[in-house]
């Protein structure tokens, strides 16, 4: 049997079923080795680090750029243990809603919490999907890109009130179709660059200078 879980607002997963035996099942499910999944809201709380969205709005990249720390920035961890998800957060609706700022502010807030040393988000746009085998090799489908993120390390700037700056972060951005080794955190399929926030300001390594 496959668990799906649907999208919607992950707040409600975090707060209606943390601590709950629906939590126990979800992680009784993975443990025996059956597939899971989830959409929007539902592939947020797969990852060991989760966007809780747990603010009266979301935040956006903007928010999240001008200020790490913005209330609406929330955070959960461990809600389900995926073997190959450990290390990482989630977003969604990705180059459509315009969520690279935010996701390299989640990255900043796990690595200075001390959660992760080197955090690392994946990012899928919509119509668009990974599908990750008991290897741990995600395989892209649908109509657009994945984008498998990757911190460098501690970021320059990372504190309540102040615009981010967080220099190089890697990512590849993989198109339906090719896949990328997220057990290894490797691949050679899509296009490497390096996106810097600097005073809050997003810039990229890309010809043109697209952070997507």
């Amino acid at each position: 049997e496959v668990v799906w879980i649907a999208g919607g607002d992950q707040a409600n997963y975090i707060t209606e079923w943390t601590g709950t035996p629906v939590q126990d099942a979800l992680n009784q499910h993975v443990a025996a080795g059956k597939p899971i999944g989830g959409t929007s809201a539902g592939l947020a709380v797969l990852t060991q680090f989760v966007y809780s969205a747990l603010g009266s709005q979301g935040i956006t990249s903007a928010d999240a750029l001008a200020d790490p720390y913005n209330k609406y920035n929330t955070f959960a961890r461990d809600f389900v243990y995926v073997p190959h998800l450990q290390g990482t957060i989630a977003d969604t609706h990705f180059a459509a809603r315009d969520r690279m700022g935010r996701t390299i502010g989640f990255l900043c807030r796990i690595q200075v919490q001390g959660w992760s040393a080197k955090p690392r988000a994946i990012a899928v746009s919509e119509e668009t999907a990974i599908l990750i085998d008991q290897k741990g090799v995600g395989a892209v489908i649908g109509l657009n890109s994945a984008y498998f993120i990757e911190a460098p390390g501690a970021p320059e700037v990372c504190s309540p009130g102040l615009p981010l700056t967080y220099r190089k972060v890697a990512v590849r951005r993989v198109g339906a179709g090719d896949s990328f080794d997220v057990a290894d955190w490797r691949g050679n399929a899509g296009t490497a660059y390096t996106v810097t926030a600097e005073a809050g300001v997003l810039s990229s390594s890309q010809p043109g200078g697209s952070v997507y």
